[in-house]
C-alpha cells in the first residue's frame, strides 16, 4: 500500500467499533497496530491506543510477561514524544527486567524478538540522553539476541531493519564512513530480498546513502541517492512528513555547498512550505 491513509483510518475504525468477542485476538491487534501507526508518523492516536491496550489487559486479565513489557515500552514511547527521556528510560529498563527472566534457550520467537526490540529501543533512549556508550552497548545486546535466536528467523524480521538503521546513525555520528556503508549495504539487501524498491524502507535506505555520500564529500553520488529517496518517499508518504523534510534539508545543503543557488532555493522553499496535509503525521524528533 503506497499511501496508507485509508488503511490507517480503517484500523482506527475497527479499533473503536468492533465487537470484542475474542479479547486475546483483539489485544494482539491493538499491540500490532501501535508500531504500524508509529512507523507512518501517526502519533495523535497513540496515547488513546495505549490506554485501550491497558484497559483490555486489566479487564480480561491478559497480563503475560510479554504483554506487561510491551505496554511499558509503548508508554515509554509516549514519554519520548514528550521529550521526557528519563521516564522513558525507566519504563524500558523495567520492561527489559521483566523479559530477561524469559531469556532462555527455550524462548519462542515472539519472546526473543520482543527482548531484542526492547534493547534496541533502550539504545534509542540512551541516544536521546546523549549517552553514546550505553546506547552502543544496548544496541550490541539487541543484535546479539537476534544472532542467538537466528534459528527462529529473527534475522529476517523487519525489526532488524530498524536496528541496522540505528547502528548506521551511530556510525555516522562516529564518522566511521566505511563501516556505515557496509551496514547500509546489509540493510539494502534485506529490503530488496523481502520488499521492493518502491517502499518506505528503500526510500529511507537511499536517504541514508545520500547523507553518507555528503559526509564523504561525494556530491554527485549524494544527489543521485537523495533524489531517488525524494521520489520514493513522496510517492509512499506524500511531502508533509519528516522523512521528506529530511531529504529536502540535505538536498538544500548539497546544492548550497555545490554552488547551485537555484536548486538550493528550490529546496529551501520546500522546507519552508506550510503543512497543508490534514493527515495526523508527526515529525520525528
Amino acid at each position: 500500500v503506497r499511501r496508507p491513509e485509508m488503511i490507517i483510518q480503517s484500523l482506527i475504525s475497527v479499533t473503536e467499533r468492533i465487537v470484542v468477542d475474542e479479547p486475546r485476538d483483539y489485544l494482539n491487534f491493538l499491540q500490532d497496530m501501535f508500531p504500524y501507526l508509529e512507523k507512518y508518523l501517526v502519533t495523535d492516536y497513540l496515547s488513546k491506543l495505549a490506554e485501550r491496550i491497558s484497559y483490555m489487559m486489566e479487564k480480561y486479565h491478559l497480563d503475560t510477561p510479554c504483554d506487561k513489557a510491551l505496554i511499558l515500552d509503548y508508554k515509554a514511547e509516549l514519554f519520548v514524544l514528550k521529550k521526557d527521556f528519563n521516564n522513558a528510560l525507566k519504563k524500558r529498563q523495567k520492561a527489559i527486567q521483566i523479559m530477561e527472566k524469559l531469556h532462555t534457550p527455550e524462548a519462542d520467537t515472539s519472546t526473543a524478538s520482543l527482548l531484542s526490540n526492547l534493547y534496541n529501543n533502550l539504545s534509542n533512549t540512551y541516544l536521546y540522553l546523549h549517552k553514546g556508550k550505553k546506547a552502543a552497548e544496548a544496541l550490541r545486546t539487541a543484535f546479539q539476541i537476534r544472532m542467538e535466536y537466528a534459528h527462529l528467523g529473527l534475522i529476517e524480521s523487519h525489526d532488524t531493519l530498524q536496528q541496522i538503521m540505528n547502528l548506521t546513525n551511530m556510525l555516522l555520528l562516529a564518522k566511521e564512513w566505511e563501516q556505515a556503508r557496509q551496514i547500509l549495504s546489509l540493510y539494502e539487501s534485506l529490503v530488496l530480498e523481502y520488499e521492493s524498491t518502491e517502499c518506505l524502507d528503500y526510500g529511507i535506505c537511499q536517504m541514508m546513502y545520500g547523507i553518507l555520500s555528503l559526509n564523504e564529500k561525494k556530491p554527485t553520488e549524494a544527489e543521485q541517492h537523495l533524489l531517488q529517496s525524494e521520489q520514493i518517499i513522496s510517492t509512499v508518504m506524500g511531502i508533509e512528513n519528516d522523512y521528506a523534510k529530511t531529504v529536502y534539508r540535505h538536498l538544500y545543503s548539497l546544492y548550497a555547498k555545490w554552488n547551485k543557488p537555484e536548486l538550493a532555493e528550490k529546496y529551501k522553499e520546500k522546507l519552508l512550505q506550510k503543512n497543508t496535509n490534514n493527515a495526523p503525521y508527526r515529525c520525528i524528533q
